[in-house]
Order: structure tokens, then C-alpha cells, then sequence
């Protein structure tokens, strides 16, 4: 029986809890499967085409477990619907995935995850690094108009994961007080960050030391388009940048909440508060992996402005099958902060010890 608005409120009651209890186990048996992943990909893609050339002239080819494969009659590859994105080449079932993303949101540890998924630890790790990595597309496509805040935090450099004989620097004893020099040294990471009038946000590393006009230019500028008004600190970074780009520039003192026309920072400010309680639950994320943690905590202001909670996991779904990501069980725990470590640290002169 096809069922439609027009004709469901003609059935009886006894007929809804037949068809519920169908669907109920319908939805059971699809969980269970492999390749149900493959066909939510297929279905949230609005557009269809060969992710090695974007190419859109292909043919189906065949499957491989239940996945439907095809080929591209310009480049002549291989993919499927999951190629590239975050659950390619997946063996997990719809549940485990649906396990993963609600965790992913409730930002569960990797540890509980794991259990909750039934999987391997390295498994549940490659997949939160792949959907960080499917973030930044957020950022590469922000837009600022109007008046734009702007400001830059610093945060001491984190070599969590760094293995004993690639640590740039010897290991610091843990204490209370922390342990890195004092002040904006060149051993702090600087990160920009801005926000408009209309709540369009970034954050991105820019380097390491205190903020340069040239870190203002390469990430600041490409992403200012119709700007009113750029309101900022006093640094002269600023200053130097604004003066070339022709830009309004407004700068409020460090001691003052506003200047003589009501500009502040409030905003911008707030957005860096968020940043420290979000980072929190991680008890310490790399540096060589921050980025993706800052492209995290902007999609999910993104999700809180634009959606209610309960519509988070389809959203966090789509963009798993939807978006592209270059990290794979290789290059998982590489560096992608574009700091050199060696060379932030080579005043220590440090050799690492040889293992035997």
C-alpha cells in the first residue's frame, strides 16, 4: 500500500501500528548493513560527479560489497559515492557510524567511543581526524562584510603525541604554574581570529611569536570582502594592513571595554571565551592537530545559530558524506599545523635520544 498525505489519515489505527512495526524493522535490518552508508551519501549529494576530475560523465560500474561503483569516461577512474570523503572505504555498519557521530557531537572520549563502537582504537581516531579535516571547508569559504572584529590569542605549543625521537625539545616536567616562557614568546602559537556583523566567523594558526602584518595579510585580508569597518586592538600589524587594503580601521585600547564611538571587542572576545571552554573537555589537544579542533568549534557555533540541537547529527552526517578529506591511516598523526617545530625550538639545540 503506498501511503501520502492525502490517504494516511484515512487509516485505522490497527493499520498505522502494522505499517510503524514494518518500518521499525526495516530500519533494524538497514542499520545492520555496511552499504547503507554508501546510499545516505548518494542520497544528501546534490550534485554527482568524478571526485579525482569533477568530472560528470561516468557510468555505473559494478559493486563491490553492495556499494555501487562507477567509472569516469574522462579520467577514467574508479569511485563510488563515499570516495574521498570521511567513511570511505568503511567496513562499519550504519549503526556503528550512527554510534560514532552522536559521540562525535557529546564529544565522548576516544577511549568510549571505542567501546561504544566495538572497534579498534585507531579506527575511531582516523575517523574524528577525517571529520575535523572535513571542516576546514568552512573556513575556506568564509565571507566577512560589514564590521568585522578581529583579534589574536596565543596558546603555548602542545607536542602530545609527538613520539620520544621526534620531539623537537626535551620533555618539560608538568606543574601547576605550566611551564613555557612567560609573555608572547616565539614558543606560543598565534591564532587570528575574526567575526562580522552578521556572525560570520574564523579561526585559523597563523604562526608562531607575536602577530606580523604579514599574518594580518595571508589570513585576514583574503577573507574581508565588503567591509565597513574594521574594529581591532592597537597593534600596529593592524595598522600597517588597514593603511594598504584602504580599510576603516577603529582600534580600541587593551584598557578600555569601548572607544569614544561604542566600538569593542566584545565579540570577537566572547568567541575566544568559547574557544577555552569548547578545547576543554580534550585535556590538551596537539598543536599539529589544533587547526581541525578550531574548525570544530566553528561549525558547531555554525549548527547552534542555524538549527536545533536534535538536527546536529544529520547535519554532521551530511557533511561526513559530502565533503572531502585528504586523511587517511598514513598521514593521520602528521603535523598539519604548517609550524616547523625543529625550527621554532632550535635555540634548545636539542638532540633526540637514540633508541636501540
Amino acid at each position: 500500500m503506498i501511503i501520502d498525505n492525502n490517504n494516511i489519515y484515512d487509516l485505522v489505527p490497527s493499520q498505522i501500528v502494522q505499517i510503524i512495526s514494518k518500518l521499525n524493522d526495516a530500519l533494524k535490518v538497514i542499520k545492520e548493513r555496511k552499504q547503507t552508508i554508501s546510499k545516505v551519501a548518494h542520497f544528501e549529494k546534490h550534485k554527482h560527479n568524478c571526485p579525482y576530475c569533477n568530472g560528470t560523465n561516468f557510468i555505473k560500474y559494478g559493486h563491490d560489497n553492495g556499494v555501487q561503483n562507477y567509472i569516469c569516461k574522462e579520467c577514467s577512474r574508479k569511485f563510488n559515492d563515499l570516495t574521498g570523503t570521511v567513511f570511505a572505504g568503511t567496513r562499519l555498519t550504519y549503526e556503528q557510524i550512527d554510534t560514532f557521530i552522536n559521540c562525535f557531537n557529546d564529544k565522548v572520549s576516544i577511549r568510549k567511543t571505542v567501546k561504544r563502537m566495538k572497534v579498534n582504537k585507531n579506527t575511531v581516531y582516523l575517523l574524528r581526524q577525517k571529520m575535523l579535516d572535513a571542516f576546514k571547508i568552512v573556513r575556506e569559504n568564509i565571507e566577512l562584510n560589514g564590521e568585522v572584529e578581529a583579534d589574536e590569542i596565543y596558546r603555548s605549543i602542545n607536542l602530545k603525541g609527538t613520539k620520544r625521537n621526534n620531539m623537537p625539545r626535551f620533555s618539560k616536567p608538568r606543574t601547576s604554574k605550566g611551564t613555557s616562557t612567560r609573555g608572547i614568546s616565539n614558543h606560543k602559537i598565534c591564532i587570528m581570529g575574526a567575526i562580522d556583523e552578521n556572525d560570520s566567523m574564523f579561526l585559523q594558526i597563523v604562526g608562531n611569536g607575536p602577530l606580523t602584518s604579514n599574518m594580518v595579510k595571508t589570513s585576514l585580508t583574503p577573507k574581508m570582502k565588503n567591509i565597513k569597518k574594521l574594529i581591532t586592538d592597537c597593534k600596529s600589524s593592524y595598522e600597517n594592513e588597514a593603511k594598504n587594503q584602504s580599510w576603516n580601521l577603529k582600534q580600541v585600547k587593551s584598557e578600555l571595554y569601548k572607544d569614544l564611538e561604542g566600538n569593542s571587542l566584545a565579540n570577537i572576545n566572547s568567541l575566544h571565551s568559547g574557544l577555552t571552554t569548547f578545547l576543554t573537555p580534550f585535556r590538551g589537544v596537539s598543536t599539529k592537530h589544533l587547526q581541525g579542533y578550531l574548525d570544530w568549534y566553528i561549525f558547531e557555533k555554525i549548527l547552534n545559530y542555524t538549527c536545533e540541537y536534535d538536527q546536529h547529527f544529520n547535519s554532521v552526517l551530511k557533511t561526513s558524506v559530502t565533503n572531502s578529506t585528504n586523511i587517511n591511516s598514513l598521514n593521520m598523526n602528521d603535523n598539519f599545523s604548517g609550524l616547523d617545530f625543529n625550527a621554532i625550538y632550535a635555540d634548545y639545540n636539542y638532540i633526540p635520544p637514540t633508541l636501540n
